[in-house]
């Protein structure tokens, strides 16, 4: 649904839109220019979001990544937040987040080990919090970025592998609540991990440990 502006807020729709070009095509500007047109922008979306009742809704990766509530005079002071805006201006629902539809689910996440001569098999599953691993003796909950359950699971068969896969996991479980993934959707996420840490193992120079 469309959101019913007075004259006077449309007249701040305009200011907003004219100064968004002029912010998104900084590079062909004036740094001078730029800078009056966030300023303009951020003023008269901060004046419009809070003359509409109901307030404007965002993103809840939006409000997150910006730090602050859309209340503060400084949150439109980005071209994102202002885009959704004008966003919900058009569509009330535009700004829904989607539903996260895959806590709970397990994933498979197979890695090579050297040791073994083949590939392991690990399950992950997706909690409120980050993933349950289960691999072996090797079972509990790591957060988003505190692999320890996992790590302490590859270490123990040697596995070589890269330094921030916890950042990878963290990442592909933002994306899946973000944007609402399917199961298959995040187990190919996964997948392109694991075979990441597998060619790591593949590739270690073991002939060079005594």
């Amino acid at each position: 649904m469309k959101v019913n502006l007075t004259p006077a807020q449309e007249k701040l729709k305009k200011i907003i839109q004219d100064n968004l070009l002029i912010a998104k095509n900084w590079q062909n500007q004036e740094r001078g220019e730029v800078e009056l047109a966030f300023n303009k922008m951020k003023i008269a979306a901060h004046e419009l979001h809070m003359q509409l009742t109901p307030k404007p809704k965002h993103h809840e990766y939006m409000i997150k990544n910006r730090r602050m509530q859309p209340e503060d005079p400084e949150f439109y002071n980005h071209i994102h937040p202002v885009e959704d805006l004008l966003e919900y201006l058009e569509d009330t629902s535009a700004n829904d987040d989607p539903i996260d539809q895959t806590i709970g689910d397990e994933f498979e996440f197979r890695i090579y080990s050297n040791r073994w001569g083949h590939h392991d098999l690990y399950r992950l599953t997706r909690t409120e919090n980050g993933w349950y691993i289960n691999h072996l003796s090797y079972r509990g909950e790591d957060g988003l970025y505190d692999n320890k359950v996992l790590y302490a699971s590859l270490r123990h068969d040697s596995i070589s592998f890269p330094t921030n896969v916890d950042s990878y996991l963290a990442s592909i479980w933002e994306i899946a609540k973000i944007e609402g993934l399917t199961h298959n959707e995040v187990q190919e996420m996964l997948n392109r991990v694991a075979d990441w840490i597998s060619q790591t193992e593949m590739n270690a120079p073991r002939d060079l440990l005594i």
